[in-house]
């Protein structure tokens, strides 16, 4: 469950990048169909939804986000004091008879974790935080569920007593407001004591609803909710989903009335206007949300000019590319400099001829910038000098954002320290590669 929590987690931050673009869009295309807020939201339901995304050189998900280093890096953090034992130890041969498994430092030699002043098993998130974490997430989704299907029953038997009207189309004395109800056959419910003005432009509102299959979206991006619930963005897209719904179509069924049509239209939303505070996965009620907007949206609707909707439509699909994309993690594109690891098989031959070995991916991008591991780095340091009774110099190729390290600072962030305060904050600085010679 944890496994699957953690993609949970990547997945929704990933999707809050796109989600801060739509609200942005949403800003920018006033002027644009309402329709197409309701299909950016569908792009961040795609994302949502797709366990996998491909890479793109275009994609605007920053390389840390879309490769899950950002999870994955603060999963590994210690909590509690540590030790750190090394093969000419006392207490590494001890922590592997304990059942410790040896961590390589990338750079061809071993090192060993523990407890403070302990052999067992270090604390960290991912066995300490994330089990829980995890629970409660589980638990949030069953809340949501259970309150779901608890509105759902409820709101059944309120109109299990309803006539029928005429086709889709039943009366209760139970309904304040009119609605639609159902996913296969969806029917429209409409008080007893609505008169007849009202009547034609709240029937047709709900129609279209049933013909755009509201009735279906509004429930999956309440069920993506219960998934994400721990993510407030989610909150907020759902909320701007319900609104965007209405208003899409109110905008469907006026755009063939004249302006004394539109009055009543306008007449009719008030008059079924509801206070409902709670957010719900159902039903689509006529009155439910942003009355004032939808009438001021109403009263002043102007048919879109081609070129808005076009440029609409582009604005669509140019947010799909770069946001339903992960960045690219290496390429020809990225520049000519790209260092790769060395291959165990040639690491005697590499020391042998005092050349460089190469321990972690790294690559200049096209900004001139350096990358591992999802970190960019403005500098790529190369730092000589020789470690106590050392019997040659070292060169340690070190990727950082600042100019001024030593090489007394260097050899002890390799792993051949043991106080965790001497270690390169990988935002920082990372050792990337190094070579011994006379």
């Amino acid at each position: 469950m944890n496994e699957l929590f953690l993609k949970i987690i990547n997945m929704s931050i990933s999707a809050s990048w796109l989600v801060m673009a739509v609200l942005i869009l949403r800003l920018v295309l006033k002027k644009a169909p309402k329709w197409v807020n309701v299909l950016l939201w569908g792009i961040v339901a795609v994302r949502l939804i797709c366990p996998f995304s491909f890479e793109s050189p275009v994609s605007l998900i920053p390389d840390f986000i879309g490769s899950g280093d950002f999870v994955s890096k603060w999963m590994d953090d210690y909590i509690g004091d540590v030790d750190i034992h090394h093969p000419d130890s006392v207490s590494y041969d001890a922590a592997i008879g304990a059942g410790r498994e040896p961590i390589s430092d990338g750079e061809g030699g071993y090192y060993i974790v523990t407890k403070h002043d302990q052999l067992g098993e270090p604390d960290t998130i991912e066995n300490t935080v994330m089990p829980v974490l995890s629970v409660v997430w589980v638990a949030g989704m069953l809340l949501l569920a259970f309150y779901t299907s608890t509105s759902y029953w409820r709101l059944c038997r309120k109109v299990d007593t309803s006539v029928r009207y005429k086709d889709n189309l039943f009366q209760s004395e139970n309904v304040s407001s009119p609605f639609v109800l159902g996913l296969i056959k969806p029917r429209i419910y409409l008080p007893f004591n609505m008169n007849g003005q009202d009547l034609e432009p709240v029937v047709a509102h709900e129609q279209a609803h049933i013909r755009r299959k509201d009735h279906w979206w509004k429930p999956l991006g309440f069920l993506l909710l219960t998934v994400h619930w721990f993510n407030p963005f989610m909150w907020l897209s759902y909320v701007l989903l319900c609104r965007d719904i209405e208003l899409a179509c109110d905008e469907k069924v006026i755009k063939e009335l004249g302006n004394e049509q539109r009055a009543d239209y306008t007449q009719a939303l008030v008059t079924c206007s509801m206070n409902r505070r709670t957010i719900a996965a159902c039903p689509l009620a006529f009155g439910e949300v942003g009355v004032k907007e939808r009438v001021k949206s109403v009263m002043n609707y102007k048919k879109p000019a081609f070129w808005i909707v076009i440029l609409a439509v582009i604005a669509c699909v140019v947010v799909a590319v770069c946001f339903l994309t992960n960045p690219v993690t290496v390429g020809d594109h990225f520049g000519s400099a790209i260092y790769e690891p060395t291959p165990i098989e040639q690491l005697d031959e590499k020391y042998d001829n005092e050349e460089f070995v190469i321990t972690k991916l790294h690559y200049e991008n096209l900004d001139g910038e350096w990358v591992s591991e999802g970190y960019t780095y403005k500098y790529r340091l190369e730092i000589t000098g020789r470690m106590n009774q050392a019997a040659k110099n070292t060169t340690f190729i070190v990727l950082s954002n600042t100019e001024d390290i030593t090489f007394d600072q260097t050899w002890k962030a390799s792993g051949l320290s043991s106080n965790m305060a001497d270690y390169f904050d990988p935002g920082v600085s990372v050792i990337v590669g190094h070579k011994l010679f006379s």
